[in-house]
């Protein structure tokens, strides 16, 4: 899981804002423009593009990021997972052995979405951005082929259900349901509501205390083993 850092301040060449990766491993943090004027994208205090409206900076562990812009304050993604966007129509199988949600960023557009060689109806406007109401993401199944027809300058992160439990950049949890207004990390989201409220714990003492809170049917005091 990565946590969704907020976007910093625009930071120039003196680069006085930015973001480090303290997951221990290379972040790939897609960007999208977000109606921002773009000027720059810094690694470890290295420009690695200028204009782009989308982009994927290659952070590794340890390492720093900004951006320099001005207008609007633009929007990011950062996952552990997410591969280069192939070519338009080209596809790319999804190995890493997660179900994943995908979403798209920047100021091109998504015309066709397919999984397996089929046609998923799902498309994205033009400026779309992960808080847009079009933008509720793509599900990919492990071992799935995900293809994208898309024109103009666009990005993607890949996120699995972890990553969907956060906040965004811009404080709009996103994996929450779209019919619950957007409030944050503590806004609604279907993994970490409870069928119960926690409770104290039953059966014999000191046995997995509030475990019915994960499957109403187990009663409190028994193991539950997941595959």
């Amino acid at each position: 899981m990565i946590m969704q850092p907020a976007v910093p301040a625009t930071s120039p060449a003196g680069l006085t804002n930015t973001a480090t990766n303290t997951t221990g491993n290379t972040a790939y943090v897609s960007v999208g423009a977000n109606g921002a004027t773009m000027a720059n994208y810094w690694v470890n205090a290295v420009s690695v593009a200028t204009t782009a409206t989308a982009f994927m900076m290659t952070v590794p562990p340890g390492g720093t990021c900004a951006l320099q812009y001005t207008v609007a304050t633009p929007v990011w993604l950062w996952s552990a997972i997410t591969p280069a966007l192939p070519a338009s129509t080209v596809g790319i199988q999804n190995t890493t052995g997660r179900n994943l949600s995908v979403a798209f960023l920047g100021a091109g557009a998504v015309s066709a979405v397919t999984i397996n060689s089929l046609t998923t109806g799902i498309t994205q406007a033009p400026a779309m951005q992960p808080a847009a109401a079009t933008t509720g993401g793509v599900p990919l199944p492990a071992g799935a082929t995900i293809a994208v027809t898309y024109t103009g300058t666009v990005a993607w992160a890949w996120l699995d259900v972890l990553d969907l439990s956060g906040s965004n950049s811009d404080a709009n949890a996103y994996a929450q349901s779209n019919t619950i207004t957007d409030a944050g990390s503590g806004g609604y989201s279907a993994l970490n509501t409870l069928p119960y409220a926690p409770h104290a714990e039953g059966g014999l003492l000191g046995w997995a205390a509030g475990v019915s809170n994960l499957c109403p049917n187990i009663p409190s005091g028994y193991l539950l083993t997941l595959p």
